[in-house]
């Protein structure tokens, strides 16, 4: 997708021209995103590029922000070349390249060790274009791989939701402890009056505990000295 040729909309049939104008696309937002990549992109390098008109393999600089993939002439340029819009891709490594031209500046690899660096990114819908692209490494290649496969609104809108599920979870869980802890909080309280009242009915009964033993010491007294006296009374009628 270049962000130049507006004149080739004349080139094209009605049909095409109502199909067009169904997507419309803006070169300036297309620009801020791209200056938006700039500072803020997720993966960045040059890859080679293969030419949709030719079989030659040009050197571009690309910037991968969100689901859209820049490449620019250069790593200095401002303005991007071109965008490649990776909602609904599927991105795999390239066994084979269907030519054995090599890119430009570079040298055949050994035993085809060069095809293992291809990757392709490709769409299901018919005639739509696919692009084929090139690492210089193997592991390049599949860190490209693996942050294209990434690079999906609809994927972020799953992660989404997956974040809010666990945030909805973790609401729940804070309410039920804040529920556990108001509960343990009265039943604590409950305790305490409780203790406060066998305290008060423990003190109680320690005061009456006390004037128990001087009662059951009056009560044996007064009885002996009743029996004393009987006992004199019948001495005094003997």
């Amino acid at each position: 997708m270049s962000l130049t040729g507006r004149g080739q909309n004349r080139m094209l049939s009605p049909k095409m021209q109502r199909m067009q104008r169904s997507i419309r696309i803006n070169d300036g937002q297309l620009l801020g995103l791209a200056e938006k990549a700039r500072y803020d992109c997720v993966l960045a390098g040059h890859l080679y590029k293969r030419c949709s008109d030719s079989n030659k393999w040009l050197l571009r600089w690309f910037r991968l922000y969100q689901n859209l993939l820049f490449y620019y002439d250069s790593e200095q340029s401002t303005k991007p070349t071109g965008v490649i819009f990776l909602e609904g891709c599927y991105c795999e490594r390239l066994l084979t390249t269907g030519t054995n031209s090599q890119p430009n500046g570079t040298k055949p690899g050994k035993d085809g060790d060069e095809k293992s660096f291809c990757f392709g990114i490709m769409y299901r819908r018919e005639n739509q274009r696919q692009y084929e692209l090139r690492a210089d490494t193997v592991s390049e290649c599949k860190a490209w791989i693996d942050a294209i496969k990434m690079a999906s609104f609809n994927k972020l809108l799953l992660q989404k939701e997956e974040l809010e599920q666990k945030h909805l979870h973790l609401l729940q869980v804070v309410e039920s402890e804040k529920t556990a802890k108001w509960q343990y909080t009265r039943h604590c309280e409950d305790l305490s009056v409780e203790i406060k009242k066998l305290r008060e009915e423990l003190f109680t009964l320690k005061k009456e505990w006390r004037l128990l033993p001087q009662q059951q010491v009056v009560g044996p007294n007064r009885g002996s000295e009743d029996d004393e006296e009987e006992e004199e009374e019948i001495t005094d009628e003997e």
